[in-house]
């Protein structure tokens, strides 16, 4: 009797606590809210607040769980006496061991954690029935059909501008503002130009045909930067940079780099640069697709899909699915490894033997800057628009994502400038698709020992080469042991581990070396070719080696039981080796096409019609995600899987990225590396 009362007491001394925190406005407007509910007839405004509410859905035993609601018709509800609105709300639930999320329309007064406590009091009630009541259909497959609230989400709009938000729309406005200035300034320019043709076609015949025919090349020259057509004829002589910049100046010179008239013409070229390798055009932008196929289908499942046990069921045990993030993960992702490993080691060579003279610091400092130069304007750019975008886009009930994402780039920012955010802050991540970015520049740096040593000590390169290539396959091999690393998705306790598999071994540079130094031996290789490596005979060989290595990487990783009951080596070399084996069949590619032994393999991927989508390849994949991450977040319901629904989503996603990726470089990519020659 005693041990009742003392419960008695407590329980009353928190009901006061509660009471004395909860919102007295909250409190007030939630009991109008459920008056007007249950008066004779009932307010609109209460009603449509109520049938908002999440309900229970169809479904369930594919994982229809979530109870979304109705975002827009809460959120349009309006208290009759003006003091309040409706509030789109999600509780996250947890019934036995499973997580769902509830949506409720509470008064706009109302915090997070005001209606935690509304919810211990009770308060969710109509007609004896609970807003928030467990789940029958879930009672059926959990033991313990009790539930309980685990945390509030409650969507809000209203843009919070802080200092890092008010800096990223400032400059993702100004560069925006460059581009419509440099383009005005341009079409001033043509404008006066061409009224100056009439006028020297009409003058005296002394004015020579080239001075005329430079103007009407006018709009060639601005592609390669405007200057005085007068100096530029035959007459005259050519000019040369320093002239140039010297009479033209920076500001017409900014302007002019900023130009669409001149970006367009660059991004849309099919020009093939000296020394490059054509075929690399075509494997960069077919490796993207397959990037672009993966994220859709994962940031899809994760967030917004209303059956995600069909898709686990369907899509990562049938190989035809291989594109859609089913079993081994992002190979592609691996392939951009080797590629920039291959250029990594050809620009050094080249500036090696442009310089003649011994690897020196210099170099490696230039090499160095040159690839910062080359990667991080556009990277930053995009980086401010991403958390401009995200702070002032209106989200709706799958808002969440996209609001976490921006308060992790508020914390996060400085890791992704400084290449370590596959280290710090990883579970903190903004742009989390960018830790290729971070080990690409860590491995970028390791080019040059490589480059010294080949001129110095070729065995002892040889050695370092093959004791990291090991020391990668160990390590990787270690950590799929300690932590059970699945090779693919799986619908049973693995799929919590999916974390683990992203921060202690997709991520590491040391779990991803393999690749990219497989790319410095190719590019040494090809470097220093002599003539013809392969023979028919040896490029058939080799032909039959890569295509049975690719197909084996890909049916292993559907293959191997690596199950948490039987979990054995097989999945641990096969994780510690397929990523490296898969880079070296694609290097049989790149070399034999370069050999000319690829028939119609070569032409396809050598063809000119892949270059100006391999141009804004690199813009495509930082924006990209972002894109699938602002349709999801503007979702109201959750979309159903099936494949039209999947590949139609796909279709979409690429265009509208490849959209923006082309606007990126024409704005931002194009006009910044038109910069770099001006300082230079």
């Amino acid at each position: 009797m005693l041990g009742v009362l003392i419960f008695f007491m407590l329980a009353l001394q928190q009901c006061r606590t509660l009471h004395r925190n909860l919102s007295s406005k909250c409190l007030e407007d939630s009991i109008k809210f459920l008056q007007d509910l249950h008066s004779e007839p009932p307010e609109e405004y209460a009603v449509m607040m109520y049938d908002s509410i999440g309900k229970e859905n169809s479904n369930i035993l594919h994982g229809n769980i979530d109870q979304l609601g109705s975002y827009s018709e809460c959120t349009s509800a309006q208290a009759s006496s003006g003091n309040f609105s409706g509030q789109y709300c999600k509780l996250t639930i947890q019934q036995g061991k499973i997580y769902y999320n509830i949506a409720v329309c509470m008064p706009s007064s109302c915090k997070s954690d005001d209606i935690l406590m509304l919810e211990w009091l009770g308060i969710f009630t109509f007609k004896n029935r609970s807003f928030i009541a467990p789940s029958p259909m879930l009672s059926f497959i959990v033991a313990n059909a009790t539930y309980r609230v685990k945390s509030v989400y409650c969507q809000n709009n209203t843009p919070h501008i802080d200092v890092v938000v008010g800096i990223c729309i400032f400059v993702a406005a100004l560069f925006v503002a460059m581009t419509i200035a440099g383009s005005i300034f341009i079409t001033i320019k043509e404008w006066k130009s061409s009224g100056k043709v009439m006028k020297d076609a009409l003058s005296p015949a002394h004015k020579n045909y080239e001075t005329v025919s430079c103007h009407k090349i006018n709009g060639q020259q601005l592609q390669e930067g405007i200057t005085n057509c007068k100096l530029d004829s035959p007459e005259h002589g050519v000019t040369n940079e320093p002239e140039e910049k010297s009479r033209v100046g920076f500001l017409e010179w900014m302007l002019t780099s900023f130009a669409i008239q001149k970006s367009i013409p660059a991004v849309l070229s099919t020009q093939v640069a000296a020394g490059s390798y054509s075929v690399l055009n075509g494997i960069r932008v077919l490796s993207l697709l397959w990037i672009i196929s993966g994220h859709v289908c994962q940031f899809i499942l994760l967030n917004n899909l209303d059956n995600p046990v069909q898709w686990l069921l369907s899509v990562p045990n049938n190989v035809l699915y291989i594109f859609s993030l089913g079993g081994p993960f992002y190979l592609s992702v691996d392939t951009f490894f080797l590629i920039s490993g291959l250029l990594s080691a050809r620009t050094l060579l080249n500036m090696h033997h442009q310089l003649d003279q011994a690897l020196a610091f210099k170099i490696v400092k230039d090499y160095v800057m040159k690839r910062l130069q080359r990667i991080l304007p556009l990277y930053m750019y995009t980086m401010c628009l991403l958390i401009g975008m995200y702070a002032l886009v209106p989200w709706k009930s799958l808002g969440e994502v996209p609001k976490s994402l921006l308060d992790n780039c508020r914390r996060s920012w400085w890791t992704n400038l400084l290449f370590i955010n596959n280290f710090v802050l990883i579970d903190q991540r903004c742009m989390g698709w960018t830790w290729y970015l971070a080990n690409d520049f860590q491995f970028h740096i390791t080019t040059p020992f490589f480059i010294l040593l080949l001129y110095r000590n070729r065995m002892l390169m040889f050695a370092l080469a093959g004791f990291l290539l090991m020391t990668c396959v160990i390590v990787t091999a270690f950590v799929s042991w300690f932590f059970k690393l699945p090779v693919g998705l799986h619908l049973d306790a693995r799929l919590l581990s999916h974390g683990v598999y992203n921060t202690q071994y997709y991520v590491k540079p040391y779990c991803r070396y393999g690749p990219f130094l497989i790319g410095i031996m190719l590019g040494i290789l090809l470097h220093h070719r002599k003539g013809p490596l392969l023979t028919k005979t040896s490029a058939l060989i080799g032909w039959l080696c890569c295509l049975t290595t690719m197909a084996v990487v890909v049916a292993l990783g559907y293959a191997l039981d690596d199950s948490v009951k039987s979990y054995s080596v097989a999945p641990v070399l096969y994780q510690a080796l397929h990523r490296i084996a898969w880079a070296a069949a694609v290097g049989w590619i790149i070399l034999v096409c370069e050999e000319r032994h690829a028939g119609f393999v070569g032409t396809f991927l050598s063809s000119k019609l892949w270059i100006p989508l391999a141009n804004i390849s690199y813009a495509c994949f930082l924006i990209h995600p972002a894109v699938i991450d602002m349709y999801s977040g503007l979702q109201e319901t959750l979309l159903h899987y099936t494949d039209i629904n999947m590949f139609y989503l796909f279709i979409g996603h690429t265009v509208l990225a490849h959209i923006i990726g082309f606007a990126l470089c024409i704005c931002i990519e194009n006009p910044v590396q038109a910069l770099r020659k001006y300082f230079r």
